[in-house]
């Protein structure tokens, strides 16, 4: 069968009197003949004999637009939409059709030279066409949204654009992902939000705009938006992209709701929907110790593979300590071989110090401080701290 890409009827042979004023017998028996072939997918031997049409001298400008009208659906068959173009010009140069049906071929040339991107062609054409009483204005917007989008004359796109969608009961979602496209480059947020909300609704299932909703929502720094728009796509089972998940976890963390953010992302780990390496691992362990979920963040630490550097040691002896377990913090904090003088030394000896003191061994606390003070990083912290124990 053949595919309808564009618009345009198949030769219509007619005996009214302006095609018999026009046409030939011979040339009407030619080009039926190439139809019937056509219909049979010979399109070779069809075009033999369309071309032998319109290479005759003595064959009219009207038998000649009729051949290259009816060679162009084989082109179009074999994607050769140069040659259509080609085809289509030279009908229009001819202007032996009448005007309707000329205006039917430049509406369906315009859209050819948009795939073509020959845009400026197919702006040209489009504006000769606003005045026409058989093409369709929203016919005519297509090609304008696209014409002007794709050469980033986004502010024209987006106006034809609402005028396309004010003609239209039912809009196709390609047109709207033009309009939110044109929307973001031009750093409109709010008409990319509206239009975006819009999509979400209509387009309930698709993961990817909730996502977008929600990031423009942070865009504009309306943070609880954010997170409503990915509760709500997270609770009818939409969210499911592993990064998308982690998205909402984030943006639960800007609002200061740990718990959920906690509770989201063990649920992810233990479901299988997030794999835990070790970036999902210092994630947990974060949204642990923010929800105040200490003995998970103990438990994980002290059972994960991930936990050997001395960091997570460092970690979890303040967690005992927060526990008041401060023999217990002291023997975490010996088994850490931290270099001398480091970051992780300074905390270490620091901690330390203060488990000493709320063991009532304020002579070893402020041994170990005194000690601290040689630590570049943390001279200052262990200084104040000593001034104090000493006063």
């Amino acid at each position: 069968m053949i595919k309808k890409i564009l618009f345009l009827t198949l030769i219509c042979f007619c005996t009214n009197i302006f095609a018999q004023m026009q046409m030939s017998k011979g040339t009407y028996n030619s080009l039926l003949k190439a139809q019937k072939l056509m219909e049979k997918e010979d399109y070779k031997t069809a075009k033999s004999i369309l071309e032998k049409i319109f290479a005759n001298d003595s064959k009219n400008k009207y038998e000649k637009s009729y051949a290259l009208q009816t060679i162009s659906n084989i082109y179009i068959q074999e994607n050769k939409y140069e040659k259509v173009a080609k085809a289509y010009e030279k009908i229009i140069s001819y202007n032996a059709f009448e005007k309707d049906s000329l205006d039917r071929i430049k509406l369906s040339l315009s859209k050819i030279y948009l795939s073509l991107e020959k845009y400026k062609q197919s702006l040209k054409l489009s504006n000769e066409l606003l005045n026409s009483k058989v093409i369709k204005k929203e016919e005519l917007y297509e090609s304008f949204i696209l014409a002007f989008y794709y050469t980033k004359k986004y502010k024209q796109s987006i106006e034809y654009s609402k005028k396309y969608f004010s003609l239209k009961d039912k809009i196709n979602e390609s047109w709207y992902k033009i309009l939110y496209s044109s929307y973001v480059e031009i750093k409109d947020y709010n008409g990319a939000i509206k239009t975006m909300e819009t999509m979400v609704k209509l387009f309930s299932k698709n993961e990817s705009y909730w996502v977008q909703l929600a990031s423009l929502y942070q865009e504009k720094d309306r943070l609880k938006d954010s997170l409503s728009t990915l509760e709500l796509a997270y609770k009818n089972g939409i969210l499911k992209n592993k990064n998308n998940i982690l998205y909402f976890i984030n943006i639960s963390l800007q609002n200061g709701v740990y718990k959920k953010a906690n509770l989201l992302l063990a649920k992810a780990v233990k479901d299988g929907l997030i794999e835990e390496d070790k970036k999902i691992f210092e994630l947990l362990i974060s949204t642990h110790i923010n929800a105040k979920d200490n003995e998970l963040a103990i438990k994980k630490i002290t059972n994960s593979k991930f936990a050997k550097e001395d960091k997570y040691r460092l970690i979890l002896a303040n967690l005992y300590f927060n526990k008041q377990e401060y023999k217990k913090s002291i023997s975490i904090l010996d088994e850490i071989k931290a270099k001398h003088k480091s970051d992780i030394s300074g905390e270490k000896d620091i901690l330390k110090a203060l488990c000493f003191y709320e063991l009532n061994d304020k002579t070893t606390s402020i041994k170990i401080l005194k000690q601290a003070l040689n630590n570049p990083h943390h001279k200052k912290r262990a200084k104040s701290i000593l001034k104090s124990l000493e006063s």
